[in-house]
Formats: structure tokens, sequence, C-alpha cells
């Protein structure tokens, strides 16, 4: 079934939304507000319609002829046919219309949309899947279980892209490989290096790490087998055990296992810690409940005024890494880091009655609802929540709203160029 629509704007998720003659939302990837298209509907769903581009009929000034091979078929880019000062719009109307559209009421204090400064070649890491058959390693095809072969990935930074290039050339990778079905690459952008993760049904042979290691831009292989922890460093020697390392704005330096969680656009995440530092907020003690190797916890080193400072995270090699980049920064006793979950966390201070002047949450894209049982008698003055999914943001902002949080300020940060995705940070204040 064919039908000519105009677009009214793009919804969270990357799509298109128009309507049919009959008054029927319509969803349609790779489309621009305002242009008219004819379309083709492929699946109906009773209440919307899926639908594709047959012809643009009037395209949007502000498309473009997207620059990677792969798009359109990969199922990691949805925005690329569009030039990106308008790309930073389109999220920021994404960003009003989901608060409007969960039930959000009051005033949104969006005080800051931060662009990335790179559009391309932005994210320190990589993750392929490996299939053996007929030795390829990419991403998932669009609304496929199907592994697309990727050469080349526009949004991983050059050394990875380098690294991956060589990978396909390697014998003893190739050899690996047929065991394999997923590999992670990861930059070490202090020392212009990267670290290779895969994970292997069978033990590989050391000569074969070694053939692998020639390739110069690479500093350690690990790999994973089964357990708690990766194989490795190979080369055994490997600087700080094989970690990543990165530096804050500060000029504090992190050291980082490979597979350890680490925002992907490094950039954007300084940016997030400055725009934190700029609300001049005034606490003596931090928790943070997704501390993951300190990030954003050991940005607050500097301000003297903090007499306490508690990371906690369930990933105990990300507590290893806080640690170990705490002892080589001669950190004194101000800082706590657990290998305990947020909830342990909260039920700990709540039975010793201890509270705390801002509390952090970066919680996974399910949000932090099950906390909210706990935080009032924790979180006394501050709260800031980080957030990769504004939908879990804005239904948790509303159950603070309940339990006397006003949301005070909030930015955007775009995190991910040429995706939906972005980042947002949000300001709570305890009311009352």
């Amino acid at each position: 079934m064919q039908g000519i629509v105009k677009v009214e704007k793009i919804v969270f998720g990357g799509n298109g939304l128009a309507r049919l003659p009959d008054g029927k939302v319509i969803f349609i990837p790779y489309t621009l507000p305002e242009e008219v298209l004819q379309i083709r509907i492929i699946k109906n769903y009773g209440d919307y319609a899926e639908g594709e581009i047959e012809k643009i009929l009037e395209a949007s000034p502000y498309r473009r002829k997207e620059p990677c091979i792969y798009y359109g078929i990969c199922g990691g880019c949805q925005l690329q046919h569009i030039v990106y000062p308008f790309q930073i719009e389109i999220k920021k109307e994404m960003l009003f219309d989901t608060f409007k559209r969960i039930g959000w009421k009051e005033e949104i204090p969006l005080e800051r949309v931060i662009p990335s400064p790179k559009e391309f070649y932005y994210r320190n890491r990589l993750r392929f899947h490996v299939e053996n058959e007929n030795f390829k390693m990419g991403f998932v095809k669009r609304k496929t279980h199907e592994v697309l072969k990727i050469e080349k990935c526009l949004l991983g930074e050059e050394i990875l892209n380098k690294v991956l290039s060589q990978l396909y050339k390697s014998t003893a990778w190739i050899k690996l490989s047929s065991y394999s079905k997923r590999i992670k690459i990861e930059t070490s952008p202090e020392e212009n290096k990267v670290t290779l993760i895969f994970w292997t049904a069978l033990k590989p042979q050391k000569e074969d790490l070694k053939e692998i290691l020639e390739i110069k831009e690479l500093k350690a292989i690990f790999y994973w087998m089964k357990g708690g922890r990766p194989e490795g460093p190979f080369p055994e020697d490997s600087s700080y055990g094989g970690r990543r390392v990165f530096k804050n704005i500060d000029g504090f330096f992190y050291y980082v296992q490979p597979g350890v969680f680490v925002q992907a656009n490094w950039d954007i995440n300084l940016a997030i810690m400055e725009n934190i530092r700029s609300w001049k907020l005034s606490f003596e003690k931090v928790l943070d409940l997704h501390a993951g190797m300190g990030n954003f916890l050991f940005s607050f080193l500097p301000n003297k005024e903090v007499k306490k400072f508690l990371g906690v995270d369930t990933d105990l090699r990300a507590i290893e890494d806080g640690l170990y980049t705490a002892e080589k920064a001669r950190i004194n006793g101000r800082l706590d880091l657990r290998n305990i979950s947020a909830m342990e966390a909260l039920y700990e201070a709540v039975k010793a009655g201890e509270e705390y002047d801002l509390v952090l949450l970066d919680p996974p894209r399910g949000g932090c609802k099950e906390l909210m049982r706990l935080l009032p008698e924790v979180a006394k003055k501050y709260i800031i929540y980080i957030s990769c999914d504004v939908p879990t943001l804005v239904r948790d902002l509303l159950i603070f709203k309940d339990l006397k949080y006003q949301l005070v300020k909030l930015s955007l940060f775009d995190m991910f160029p040429q995706t939906y995705h972005f980042e947002v940070v949000a300001l709570l204040e305890k009311k009352g």
C-alpha cells in the first residue's frame, strides 16, 4: 500500500512521525521534519503503522548524503542523513517531546545543549560480533539478527579502525576467530594505543597472541573463556597491567582494565564534569551509587570542602580499577570504594543513620525506580541524575517530584552523534 505523507517530527528512536489520510500515525526511518514523501506501508499494527520511503517529493534543506557505506543496512546509526547542527536541534525537540508525552507538566529547566566536538570518529571502543564460517566482524543488520561485515566504522576513533583493518589481514586472528564470538577493541588515549579483548571457546596459543601483537597500535590482548575475569594481559609486562589510561579535566589519570565501562565519547564525558562543576554546589559528603571506576567521583576530589567520598558498584573489576587509580594518585583517606549494589549501599546508610549532601545516580537504561524507597532517607540535599535513556529519566523524575525533590537544572549532551541517543544530566534539590 502506498501513500503521500508529510513528516511532522523525529521521535525518540530516530523515526519520522507522519499521519496517513485517515489520521493514523505512521513511523518512517531516515526522514526529516517537513519532508513530503511517497511511502509504502510495510507493517500495520492497528493503531499505528510502519513505512519506508519510496520517493522524496520535497526534501529538507538539512538532508545530506550519508557518509557511511553501511548506513541504512547497519542498525547502529539513525541520523547520518541529517547535517550535524540540525541533529542537535532534533535531539532537543526529542527531549521536550518525551517530557511532555510522559506527563511532565512543569517548565523544563534546560540550561545547556552541548554538541560533541567530533561528529565522527569519537567512540573510544567498538564491539563486534564475530561470525566464524565466513570470517566477518560486524554489527547486527537493522531489524535482523544477521551480522553485517564492517571494515570501517565512522564512529570509532581512527586508531580503532587501523587495528580493525589489520585484524582482517592477521592469519593468527583469522585462526582464533573460528572459536570466538565477540571482540572488543578499546583505546588507551593517553598512550595512543589500543587494547583488544575477545570471548573464546578455546584457549589460544601464545604464539598466535604474539603474532597479533605485531600490530604496532596494540598495547595488550586479553581473552575471556569463563569466570569473573579475562586472561591477560599479553604481553605480561604490559603497562599498568594492560589498563587503558584516560585523563580528566584536572589532569588526573584513570587506569581502566579492558572491558570495564568507560563513557564512549570521552570529550563529552569531560564536558559533563565541567558542567557539574559550573553549578558550584556546596556539599561535604558524596555518595555515588553507580560509581564504576570512579569516573565522576574522582572529578570532585579537588573540592577540599568534601570530607567523605563513597562510591559503590557491582562490577568488581571497575572497583579494582578505582582503587588502583586512587593508589597511583596517592589519594588520602577521604575516598571509599566498595563492591556492593546501590540498594545495599542505601540500606547500610539507612541502618547507620547516615545522610549525604550529594548523591550521584548514573544507572543503566532501566533507571533507578527500585532505589526510590530508600533514597529520600539518604539524599538530604542534592541528587545528580545522569541518564542515557530519556523515557526512564522522566518516569523517575516524576517519582522524585512526589518525593519532594525539585528539578532545578537540566543539560543535554550529545554523547552519540549520528544516532538518536544522547545523555541528559539533571540536578534535583530536596525541598522542605
